[in-house]
């Protein structure tokens, strides 16, 4: 195995999120299925409005218990 490999990947890609939608929302939601360490709502460059996705980032730890 090489020293170089990428952790696995931790991170929930959610589509079509409302413009009205707040982190917190998205938290309440999935924060059903584990413990959250990060929601991430990327904003349009020049509109500064959300691009109608997100990201739910979940420990690694917590993924590798479930998995097992």
């Amino acid at each position: 195995m090489s020293r170089y490999t990428r952790p696995p990947n931790t991170s929930l890609f959610v589509r079509n999120v409302a413009d009205a939608t707040r982190p917190e929302d998205l938290r309440r939601e999935f924060g059903r299925y584990g413990p959250i360490v990060d929601v991430y709502i990327p904003l349009d460059f020049y509109t500064r409005r959300p691009r109608g996705f997100a990201y739910v980032q979940y420990p690694l730890f917590y993924l590798i218990l479930i998995s097992e």
